[in-house]
Formats: C-alpha cells, sequence, structure tokens
C-alpha cells in the first residue's frame, strides 16, 4: 500500500462508484483486513464506503437482510441475526477471530473475494442466502450464494449491498470451524443443512473450505436425500466425503490429517441432526 495518495470518503453509492471509476487504481476499503493479506501494491486511492449507510439489519417476512459494511460484532449481536438457522449465523459470526477483529470486519468483506479463512461463505451455501450488488453504471442485481462462490465472488468496482437470509428455521443447521487459536487461521471451515419431513431427510446442503476452495459437495447432498435419519449409515456417508474433497497442501498440517479431520466433524453433525430428530 505504500502507493496510496488519497482516501475518500464518499456519503453515497453513486459517489463511491463515481470515485472508483475516475481511478482506475483504486480500492474499496470498510474493514480493511482484506488489505493486509492481499497484493494492492498498485492501489493509488482508498475508497471508504463505512458512510453509506449500508449497515443496517431487516427482519422480513421471507428474508431477513443484513447491509454489507455491518459488522460481524454487529451481527453477532444482532437479536434478528439469532433467528437466521436457528442461531447458525450468529455461532459462525463469534467463531471468527477475536474482539478486535470482529469489530473491524463486514459481512461485505468477508464474502467479497473468498479467502480460504473466510468464515462466511459456506453459511451462504448452506443457507441459500442471495447477495445484492451493484456495479459501477449503476446497475443493482442479485446472485444467489452458489453463482457468487462459482464466479470467483465479487467484479471489480461493484459494491455489494446486503445479503438476504431466507427464513429457512425448519431445517436443520451446523456449522464448525477447526483453528488451534481464535486468532489462527482455520484448519478446516464447514456448513450443514438439512430439510427432515416425518423422519426424511428431504433436501440438504454441505458446504465446506479452507481444506479446499470454497464449495459445496454434492454428492454427499444427493446421498442425503431419501435416506431416513434414524438409518444413517454414518461411516459410508463419512468416506463418501473424504473421497469428493480435493485437499489443498497446508503447509501446517498433513493432507491425511485434515481428511480424518473432515470426516470426524462431518460425522458429528449427523449424530447431531439424528438426536434433534429422534
Amino acid at each position: 500500500m505504500k502507493n496510496v495518495t488519497e482516501y475518500k470518503y464518499p456519503s453515497n453509492v453513486s459517489q463511491a462508484l463515481s470515485l472508483f471509476s475516475e481511478q482506475k487504481h483504486s480500492t474499496y476499503i470498510a474493514g480493511g483486513t482484506h488489505l493486509a493479506s492481499g497484493n494492492r501494491n498498485n492501489t493509488i486511492r482508498l475508497i471508504d464506503i463505512t458512510r453509506l449507510g449500508l449497515n443496517e439489519i431487516k427482519d422480513g417476512d421471507e428474508n431477513i437482510e443484513v447491509g454489507a459494511t455491518t459488522t460481524i460484532t454487529d451481527m453477532y449481536n444482532s437479536p434478528i441475526v439469532k433467528k437466521v438457522g436457528k442461531g447458525v449465523l450468529k455461532k459462525a459470526c463469534r467463531l471468527i477471530g477475536d474482539t478486535p477483529l470482529r469489530n473491524a470486519i463486514t459481512l461485505g468483506g468477508n464474502i467479497a473475494r473468498l479467502y480460504t479463512w473466510a468464515g462466511l461463505p459456506v453459511m451462504l451455501l448452506t443457507l441459500d442466502a442471495e447477495i445484492e450488488i451493484i456495479n459501477p453504471l449503476e446497475k443493482t442485481y442479485s446472485v444467489e450464494a452458489v453463482e457468487h462462490i462459482t464466479n470467483g465472488g465479487i467484479r471489480d468496482g461493484d459494491i455489494i449491498l446486503n445479503v438476504k437470509f431466507p427464513q429457512k428455521n425448519s431445517w436443520f443447521h451446523a456449522y464448525e470451524k477447526f483453528a488451534l487459536t481464535t486468532v489462527d487461521y482455520t484448519w478446516l471451515t464447514m456448513a450443514f443443512a438439512a430439510e427432515v419431513k416425518e423422519g426424511q431427510i428431504t433436501d440438504a446442503r454441505l458446504a465446506v473450505s479452507r481444506i479446499t476452495k470454497v464449495t459445496r459437495i454434492t454428492p454427499v447432498e444427493k446421498a442425503l436425500i431419501g435416506q431416513l435419519v434414524s438409518q444413517l449409515d454414518l461411516e459410508k456417508l463419512k468416506s463418501l466425503l473424504k473421497s469428493s474433497v480435493d485437499i489443498v497442501q497446508d503447509y501446517r498440517v498433513s493432507k491425511e490429517y485434515r481428511s480424518q479431520l473432515l470426516g470426524v466433524i462431518f460425522k458429528r453433525m449427523l449424530q447431531k441432526l439424528q438426536e434433534e430428530t429422534q
């Protein structure tokens, strides 16, 4: 960031987009934690988007809407966010970093670039979230979380406005992060959701990150659908998951260890599902 010579404070979204368009070496900033991990040496202008009014949390009949510049701390403390997925989103917020980091990190910043250490992208996938974005031409569009992840995150110049989380409280939800300390980069992040009717799984979502790129594990999801919760073959499902994930290198721990970790955490989630649906 040694080349930064300008720091702008736009007061509305249109002004922020205009400031970005007139200087190609611009970077939006809210919490700023991404600047420490990314290569932004060519950035000349920083555009602070924390004054655009994008930090509201709204409770709707079908969706809960969270503004992009809402901090993780504000999400964690919100009684509205607590309602998302029976508290699973609140739990995910609690497990992100430590207090100073949660005070700085924003929802939009955590999901914009799909960093492997980010805790919320997997939650977006299992909660079927929808992301509202505006581009430099001031055209607003919405994308489903799956599309956002598949596309590799947000395009340069675009601004995330908010994320809408469907009210899916009839589903079972689970989230786990494995790290040595609260501030250490995670070894594995996993989110799981299942719809159960009359003891049978009718729909499922399973997403992982850090151990591999942020992704849904569709072979396992398909294998779960139609099965009775009480008759799940936990070992078979665990093996299917392990064979479905292309584990990336991590200098801190072996692939074999993380593969075992992957299976153990998923098995615990399935056991919790069985306990809650008895």
